[in-house]
């Protein structure tokens, strides 16, 4: 069913305009998390790391097409600031479709952490899985999207474009909604499950060793519990994140109207998974890619100061003793 049926102009624009707010914000804190990590050759060697900047390039490839909202639609389609054409809809289908790989690094992530929880994995151990782990989400995820081209699945949604019939050509989407559920929503509700169980584990592990706290240093305690608060937030940014859709396509499929403010908060909260990710991993990591450039400037002024103080105070008997003030003061500043 077309969800522009029985809007107004007012709903509509904002289911249009919403995932251009929600897209580039999603944008911007997956973008952080890789200016974070890429070029930190000691991060790039951890496995968290890793996954958290692959999970974070798949977000940004996906925020930014929910960002284009419903502007690569046909224009001819009626929908409100569509201006593209089936060229461009295919391509905005096909790296949504792509959006599964979020949920499959999802997966992986509560994976780490209860082998690093749990079962108290060292790292060589978990780069040796690691190795698989990367290839078999780049062939699940790339292999489902590609099958949707030749099945001409990839068609206007309304909101943006993904599997959908057709209205104007039945050679196109035929039998979408059923293909939504085989190469989506059942791989998604799957991962829901697995990582639900896989967290619980932790939970139970969490549980356990909070029981047995009094043989566990303090220092130890407190790096278990700053991990699983950590994994406990991802998880439950991936539930929010998924909790809405998945609503939307429950109600679909019995039948049931679905109300407005659920497709509201679809398109709020979808696009935002990886500006909530951004939020807990910065809260964790902090910001340290601004401190190389903020003591970049901060060291500069300073030796400005002091090339501009020595040269007023040149062939003055205190020169010595000044320059000497100078140079401690940028030693101190540089090693603070």
């Amino acid at each position: 069913k077309r969800i522009v049926m029985g809007l107004s102009i007012a709903q509509r624009k904002a289911l249009a305009i919403v995932p251009k707010v929600t897209g580039v914000l999603s944008m911007t804190g997956s973008g952080l998390i890789m200016y974070d990590i890429l070029p930190n050759r000691k991060k790039r060697k951890k496995t968290y790391f890793r996954i958290m900047c692959a999970m974070s390039i798949f977000d940004f490839v996906t925020s930014f097409m929910y960002a284009l909202s419903t502007w690569p639609i046909p224009a001819e389609s009626g929908v409100l600031y569509a201006s593209g054409t089936e060229g461009t809809c295919i391509f905005q289908g096909f790296f949504i479709q792509l959006s599964l790989a979020a949920p499959l690094y999802n997966l992986s992530l509560a994976i780490y952490y209860l082998l690093f929880i749990t079962y108290q994995w060292k790292e060589r151990e978990l780069k040796k899985l690691e190795r698989f782990l990367h290839p078999a989400i780049m062939v699940i995820a790339f292999g489902i999207a590609i099958a949707g081209l030749p099945l001409r699945l990839y068609n206007n949604s309304n909101v943006w474009c993904w599997i959908a019939p057709d209205a104007t050509d039945p050679n196109r989407g035929d039998n979408a909604n059923f293909y939504r559920f085989a190469l989506f929503y059942v791989e998604l509700w799957l991962i829901i499950i697995t990582v639900t169980i896989l967290m619980s584990a932790v939970v139970l592990t969490i549980v356990r060793t909070e029981m047995k706290s009094a043989k566990y240093s303090m220092s130890k305690l407190s790096l278990s519990r700053q991990v699983f608060i950590q994994s406990v937030s991802y998880v439950s940014i991936f539930y929010l994140s998924w909790t809405f859709p998945t609503t939307l396509r429950i109600l679909q499929t019995i039948g049931t109207p679905v109300p407005y403010a659920i497709f509201l908060c679809a398109v709020i909260f979808t696009p935002l998974q990886g500006f909530f990710n951004s939020l807990v991993y910065l809260k964790k990591e902090g910001f340290p890619f601004l401190m190389p450039s903020l003591g970049r400037l901060a060291r500069t002024t300073v030796l400005k100061r002091t090339v501009e103080k020595g040269e007023s105070q040149h062939g003055t008997s205190s020169m010595g003793g000044d320059d000497g003030e100078q140079k401690a003061e940028v030693e101190g500043f540089e090693n603070a």
